[in-house]
């Protein structure tokens, strides 16, 4: 049995030191700045999209890699180590053409397993964790693979947009609507549910008070596997991750990893800075409830 690598694209959002800590390969995926183009999180970040659009008032526009690229990708590693088994994890299906073209993409190799994990950005990375868990228990990429398949539908994910800018400008909203909630500080939530973004709550006032009520909404149920709650904030500010470290952990005492990451610009450019987002894996227990 050869070594298993996990790996993830610039959607998974796993912060550098913790794939650094973990031995995670990183693939990064195609942003455009109009027209140039660039690789996410290595020439490009989500400062730059937002500075981009603040100066342009236009979007950056994100692409799936093509199955070339994966296979160019793919035989570097095995290049490097032939023996190697690879585990590859994507956004959801329904999201994007990152999986399809992964899939395809697969066929041309023995003993890769591409991973839809059904989920978006810090829920892809809570998965990849619980891969490299089971990697360094000594499990194979076969078992891990079918141990992710049956986990997935355990990932719980829900973002509050802090301005709804970002969603005009990409069509997800009216101008009308966007006017409308902006007068009346309107944050609108965003809820993962069977591999698709949908439109959750709508709270109201201070971007620190929607957070708040947003981990209060989905960490009060009692279904919380405290191994690793993850804290996504596309603007990196140290003060909300500080007072989202401190609500997590009061809600959920026993929290053994609660981890803040930025996400990347596959992510941050359809939601906007300020945008604060929570994934956990639910107990075993609720996993069909």
């Amino acid at each position: 049995m050869g070594k298993v690598l996990i790996i993830g694209d610039s959607t998974c959002d796993m912060p550098p030191e913790w794939r650094k800590k973990l031995d995670v390969g990183f693939m990064p995926l195609p942003v455009n700045l109009g027209d140039e183009p660039k690789k996410d999180m290595l020439d490009v970040f989500p400062e730059d999209l937002y500075a981009y659009t603040e100066r342009t008032g236009k979007l950056c526009t994100t692409s799936a890699p093509n199955s070339l690229d994966y296979v160019e990708f793919w035989g570097a590693l095995r290049k490097e180590d032939p023996d190697c088994d690879i585990l590859h994890f994507h956004i959801s299906s329904k999201m994007t053409s990152t999986d399809a073209m992964a899939d395809l993409a697969a066929k041309e190799f023995e003993r890769v397993w591409s991973i839809d994990t059904q989920s978006v950005s810090v829920g892809v990375a809570l998965l990849m964790m619980e891969a490299c868990r089971m990697r360094d228990e000594g499990k194979g990429a076969e078992e891990i693979f079918e141990a992710i398949e049956k986990m997935k539908s355990r990932v719980r994910v829900g973002f509050v947009v802090s301005t709804v800018d970002y969603l005009v400008k990409g069509g997800r909203c009216t101008k009308l609507a966007g006017a409308g909630a902006s007068l009346l500080k309107i944050r609108p939530a965003i809820d993962l549910i069977d591999g698709q973004l949908v439109a959750g709550k709508r709270y109201r006032g201070s971007r620190q008070h929607a957070s708040i009520c947003l981990a209060q909404d989905l960490l009060s149920n009692g279904d919380v596997d405290p191994e690793t709650i993850y804290i996504a904030n596309t603007s990196g500010d140290e003060e909300a991750n500080q007072w989202m470290i401190e609500e997590v952990r009061r809600l959920v005492p026993d929290a053994k990893n609660v981890i803040a990451s930025v996400p990347g610009c596959s992510v941050s450019v359809h939601c906007g800075p300020g945008c604060i987002g929570i994934a956990y894996l639910r107990k075993e227990d609720f996993s069909n409830g």
